[in-house]
Order: C-alpha cells, then structure tokens, then sequence
C-alpha cells in the first residue's frame, strides 16, 4: 500500500487526520527498529491497532510500535500530550501508561529508550 493511501486509511479508521509531526515520524521511522523498539510503518498501524483494540481501550492515542516483550509503544493521534508511553498488550488502558518520553522527536533521537 502506497504511504499516502495508508495514512488516508489511519485518518478513516481514526476519525480524522493525524497530527504532522506523528506523520512525519511514521513517514521517516515507519519500519525501523530502533533500540528495542520497532516502529510500525504506515501500512501496518491499522491492522496493528485493530488487533489491540487501541482505540476501544485508549481513545485518542495510537500504538505506533512494541517493545518486542509485550508492551505497545502509545502517543495521542495528535501528540496531544506529547509524551511517549508503554502499556502491556495485556492491558491497554490509559490508566496503565507508562510515560518514557516527553515529545516524540526527542524519544526517537535519544534511541527510543523502553525504560
């Protein structure tokens, strides 16, 4: 799927557009595994959200990648907040969010650290 049809497909299934700079990491990181993160590429945040059920249990936030050990990595569609957070697959509730950084830029160039 071509990257602008796939973000078209995340703004439908999300409910309206993403925010640029979340794009913006997803068009330049989608894919990529950094530290002990993967980063999911804009072809995969659908399905990949669905299969969580990301938006029944955390509305407004979008998991846009895992850990590879069972946590999910959560930002708000519109990084508002901006923090980056990690929630266990087991139990995706805003109220189990564990915050690992303060904007996703700075979390992406710091390595994408997990805690």
């Amino acid at each position: 799927m071509a990257r602008d049809a796939a973000f078209s497909a995340f703004a439908s299934w999300y409910g309206s557009p993403i925010g640029e700079p979340l794009r913006a990491a997803i068009a330049a990181h989608g894919g990529d595994e950094i530290g002990q993160v993967r980063l999911y590429a804009a072809d995969e945040i659908v399905e990949r959200n669905q299969t969580y059920e990301t938006q029944l249990y955390c509305p407004g936030y979008v998991t846009i990648g895992d850990d590879g050990g069972g946590r999910a990595v959560v930002v708000h569609g519109a990084l508002e907040p901006p923090a980056v957070f990690v929630v266990g697959h087991g139990s995706m509730s805003a109220d189990d969010f564990v915050e690992v950084g303060a904007g996703l830029h700075d979390w992406i160039a710091d390595g994408c650290p997990v805690g």
